[in-house]
């Protein structure tokens, strides 16, 4: 970039950033080896339009809390509406670029940390009355050569894109809360994270002309008073040239602070049930926790570590995601001296206890929606919010959380539960009467970490050694210190996508290694995920609506439950899956092969082992698991035909641990179509 009076740089800690002085933008970041050429917008929905006009205004209002805001670009590029400069100030290592346009002011702040560049956006009501915001959005473009490769890491949809094979305006959105956009052309790599700690928000990437935009769109709904400031998030820019992409994202994310707990449960087997049977069945077995327990020996053959009860929650005959009141056990279950009696079974057989917790609040007739209907969220026309038929509560309101955390610290009192599933952890509805100096959207992104806190906080208080993981299957860092497993529906949602993408077997196998290397190396140092094909929800209404073994074929299901069970992460089976009699399916009985994957599983790996991917061009799907001296590896043959592996050296007369290989020399080994094998090297 050529030094000339019309170019102002700013430098700091690793990164010199250029602007253009006639109107403030931002022109490239650059590090020592690496440059980023962008621009950078901020639009602003306000009072039911974009204000630069950049997107295409949606109200956020009437939607749901699993629903992400819509990013639709205009007709045309350039709104003919533009941001006027106002003047730069440079503070203690802070480069603001100030702007108006009608009654907003805004204010960038730059500043660069340990070679990533943080980028803030201060909205201000300038004007004499209050203004509606709806939706603040960071668009980062840049021009787009035909080598210009863009993903979502550990995120869907799964594949790289290319922007030459885009079509102009068509937006590419993540189905999940994203914070990162990996950026590539020429082998050079570019990072796009965004963070917004309080409320969801969407992320699109579209093209128009040469021109390839990348969009954060921040779920923002507030009454801004005259002379209020706002902001939402922050996105930032890391130019890593050729050097590994993921190591600053880890760095950003340890410097933070969103990394997970170390004083949880970390490890084992998870299986989800209900002392009724299964969600797909109707829950048509009738017993009791006394009855149900008599199984745990059972399942503890099996392999399984922890168990997940889905709710056992007064709840009358409306579903047991409908709780009245969790502090009282449905009489359907046998009451509380039926749930210690199953705690005290559980423990005695060396597994743990977790109960599912539905904090979104209950049905407004219910005793406690009476009592507590202050703790609702309202509508703008100051009616309560309402979502699947219940109140939804303010999970940022602090006497919510402290009734939640109570309940917790009594549950563990009364029957020694040890962790929990929260459901739909991912927080409630717009609340248009906040407490305090919150504003209405924080009610639910910003609830659901709270919300995940006070729960954790509540077992960790009452000397738990906690098993956490809030359904929140966004992977938002923010959420990670609260989570000791995170629920990753992202990994389901891919498994799900690949099935009907009909690629030959060898490009499944390259694209699913491709993906959870990704996720891997794209989240936080030692987050443990939770794995599995399938949960009460996904095999009767949401995306598949069938059980994995109908879903996958029965081969098929199985090689992916070794994959899963092998790579880093806390495998999880759905009551039925060892045994399809238990829903009245006609599938099969997996028992046998779950107890030898997961007791190969607990003798011969743990999340203390590092994964290394490897990509063999083959139907097979193959890792290394590696701690210290030690070293595990798995190979998964995930296409129906026999396939053969070249290995190396180590692996030739190593111990097989679980499946079979044939070998044809010493370093080529076949698989059957859907085998499988771990070695123990040497």
């Amino acid at each position: 970039m050529p030094l000339t009076d019309d170019i102002r740089h700013f430098a700091g800690d690793g990164l010199v950033c250029t602007f253009d002085r006639r109107n403030g933008g931002l022109l490239a970041v650059s590090s020592h080896e690496a440059v980023w050429h962008g621009s950078l917008a901020v639009d602003v929905g306000c009072d039911g339009n974009y204000t630069a006009g950049r997107l295409v205004y949606h109200s956020f209002e009437g939607a749901n809390t699993w629903e992400l805001p819509r990013i639709e670009p205009p007709d045309s590029a350039l709104s003919g509406r533009e941001w006027e400069f106002r003047g730069f100030e440079e503070s203690a290592g802070v480069l603001s670029t100030k702007f108006v346009l009608e009654e907003l002011a805004l204010e960038m702040r730059y500043q660069a940390v340990e070679g990533t560049l943080e980028i803030t956006a201060v909205v201000v009501n300038r004007g004499k009355a209050m203004k509606h915001i709806n939706g603040v959005a960071f668009i980062a473009s840049q021009h787009a050569i035909s080598s210009t490769v863009f993903d979502f890491p550990g995120n869907v949809p799964y594949p790289e894109f290319r922007a030459e094979d885009m079509q102009d305006g068509n937006v590419v959105s993540t189905g999940l809360v994203n914070p990162v956009i990996r950026l590539r052309s020429d082998g050079h790599n570019t990072n796009l994270i965004f963070v917004d700690e309080q409320e969801k928000w969407a992320t699109g990437v579209y093209r128009t002309g040469d021109t390839l935009h990348s969009v954060n769109l921040a779920a923002v709904e507030a009454n801004l008073e005259p002379g209020r400031p706002l902001t939402a998030g922050v996105l930032y820019i890391q130019p890593v040239g050729t050097a590994d992409p993921f190591a600053p994202i880890r760095a950003l994310y340890t410097r933070k602070g969103w990394l997970p707990p170390t004083n949880g449960h970390r490890d084992g087997v998870l299986y989800s049930c209900h002392p009724h049977g299964t969600m797909d069945a109707g829950f048509p077995i009738r017993r009791d926790l006394y009855q149900y327990a008599e199984e745990m020996q059972g399942l503890r053959e099996v392999g399984i570590d922890h168990v997940w009860v889905l709710p056992i929650f007064e709840h009358l005959d409306r579903g047991v995601y409908h709780p009245t009141d969790q502090r009282i056990v449905d009489r359907r279950y046998g009451g509380d001296e039926a749930v210690s009696a199953f705690s005290r079974r559980l423990h005695e057989l060396g597994m743990t206890l977790l109960f599912d917790y539905v904090p979104h609040g209950p049905e407004l007739e219910d005793p406690l929606g009476k009592t507590h209907r202050h703790w609702a969220s309202l509508r703008r026309d100051g009616m309560p919010q309402i979502e699947w038929n219940c109140l939804s509560f303010d999970m940022t309101n602090p006497e919510y959380l402290q009734y939640t955390k109570d309940l917790v610290k009594e549950h563990v009192e009364r029957f020694g539960v040890d962790g929990a599933r929260i459901d739909c952890a991912m927080g409630g509805l717009t609340n248009w009467r906040p407490y305090g100096d919150h504003r209405p959207s924080n009610s639910n992104l910003m609830g659901g970490i709270e919300i995940s806190k006070a729960i954790r906080d509540g077992f960790v208080e009452a000397g738990k050694k906690p098993l956490v993981t809030p359904e929140n299957f966004n992977p938002v860092p923010a959420y990670a210190p609260y989570t000791d497993v995170f629920y990753d529906m992202a990994l389901y949602r891919v498994l799900f996508e690949l099935e009907g993408a009909a690629l030959s077997p060898e490009a499944y196998a390259r694209e699913l290694t491709r993906w959870l290397e990704a996720e891997m190396l794209s989240t936080m140092p030692g987050y443990v995920k939770l794995r599995f094909l399938g949960n009460h929800d996904t095999v009767t209404w949401v995306w598949n609506k069938a059980r994995a073994t109908k879903w996958y074929g029965v081969d098929k299901a199985k090689a992916l439950w070794v994959v899963l069970s092998c790579i880093d992460g806390m495998p999880m089976i759905y009551q039925g899956d060892e045994d399809a009699s238990i829903y009245g399916g006609d599938g099969p009985d997996l028992r046998q092969f779950f107890r030898e994957l997961f007791t190969m599983r607990k003798k011969h790996l743990s999340n203390d082992f590092t994964t290394e991917y490897v990509y063999t061009g083959t139907p097979v799907m193959a890792f290394y698991r590696r701690r210290g001296d030690e070293a595990r590896f798995v190979a998964v043959n995930l296409g129906p035909e026999p396939a053969l592996l070249e290995t190396d050296a180590g692996v030739a007369g190593a111990e097989l641990l679980l499946g079979g290989a044939e070998s044809s020399t010493g370093t080529r080994v076949t698989l059957a179509g859907y085998g499988c094998a771990v070695w123990r090297l040497t």
